[in-house]
């Protein structure tokens, strides 16, 4: 019997000891025919495992094949984070190992690996760079109606890559996809209207496209819609409902939302004040490199508000924000500095 690939294998071990993640990625493996034989069957085993643990990519992926989800698959509040969404459906944190498999597979028609080759183009993963060869395979993939391939291009487009950038057509792709349903081309559609790119600023719009993609968990979106409730842009002032949308989106891991609902936290605005959880929400969004989280949590440990106080690590904390460019923590580290010289020539 051959041996099974690595990729395959890791996903099995992991998928049969109950890992959501890895049964989303076997189901999506079987989906499509990426290094095992396509099995629907498979595909539909692995992919309800993980809808019923909560996976919210497994389930819209299970409708798109005509798959009913029972209810008691569609768990209120699973506690287990469903798979990122990502708009290449084979990203699984390494490099394709049969990237031949993958083309033949792009040629004979599948939307998926020709989205999956057009990525790996982009990247440079197992074949050589080349954003031309990408933007044909996404396109390839968009023209046959898939909703990721369509974002793709949209990317391809707004960025320049491949192809010259065109604001106008990038808008048109994401539209497509967003009209699909695809939460990252709802995202960004919403912030291409938001920002009047492609046409006049329209924050009412943009709200009902951050809300679509928000629907599905987006943190982004979350994140977005947090900052329109906050300042009152498009929507209705409302900084109780800014917190519940910062809340959502910090909970997966947004540092820009763990900061912005620190703020509100410590100022007691929509919510209660409440300076510990801001002070580690400040800490938390600080160690995923935020500039303006690593200043504000430097001022609450040299202040000893919601946190031990400790000017040691308010220094660190300082430094570690001017080294990014935060101006306000290289002005208090060189008045610091500064006091410091003075008591010493005083002595």
């Amino acid at each position: 019997m051959a041996k099974e690939p690595e990729l395959v294998a890791r996903n099995r071990r992991l998928a049969e000891a109950g890992d959501p993640i890895a049964q989303f990625n076997l189901g999506n493996m079987y989906r499509i025919g990426y290094q095992v034989k396509a099995d629907r069957d498979l595909a539909v085993k692995w992919l309800s495992a993980a809808a019923a643990q909560g996976g919210t990519v497994a389930q819209a992926m299970l409708r798109q094949m005509g798959v009913d989800i029972p209810v008691e698959a569609v768990p209120e509040g699973g506690d287990v984070p469903p798979p990122e969404v990502v708009a290449d459906p084979l990203c699984f944190d390494q490099p394709a190992d049969d990237p031949a498999a993958l083309q033949a597979a792009a040629r004979t028609g599948s939307a998926d690996a020709q989205l999956a080759l057009g990525d790996a183009y982009r990247k440079g993963v197992g074949v050589t760079a080349d954003p031309q060869e990408a933007l044909r395979w996404y396109r390839l993939a968009a023209d046959q109606g898939l909703a990721q391939g369509q974002c793709a291009v949209a990317m391809m487009y707004e960025l320049g890559l491949g192809v010259g950038q065109d604001v106008a057509e990038a808008k048109a792709w994401y539209t497509k996809a967003a009209r699909q349903g695809d939460p990252q081309a709802q995202f960004n559609l919403g912030n291409m209207i938001r920002q009047g790119r492609g046409g006049a600023p329209n924050p009412e719009v943009a709200a009902k496209w951050f809300r679509k993609a928000a629907d599905q968990g987006d943190p982004a979106a979350l994140f977005a819609l947090g900052t329109l409730c906050e300042t009152g842009s498009g929507v209705p002032r409302d900084a109780e409902q800014a917190v519940e949308y910062y809340r959502a989106a910090a909970e997966q891991g947004d540092a820009e939302a763990q900061f912005n609902l620190a703020n509100m936290l410590r100022e007691g605005r929509g919510t209660p004040a409440d300076p510990a959880e801001a002070a580690a929400l400040y800490r938390r969004a600080a160690e995923q490199g935020l500039a303006t989280a690593q200043f504000n949590f430097a001022l609450m440990l040299a202040t000893g508000r919601g946190v031990p106080r400790n000017e040691a690590a308010a220094t660190a904390w300082l430094r570690r924000a001017a080294d990014q460019g935060h101006a306000d923590a290289s002005h208090l580290l060189a008045e610091a500095e500064s006091r410091s010289r003075s008591e010493r020539s005083g002595r």
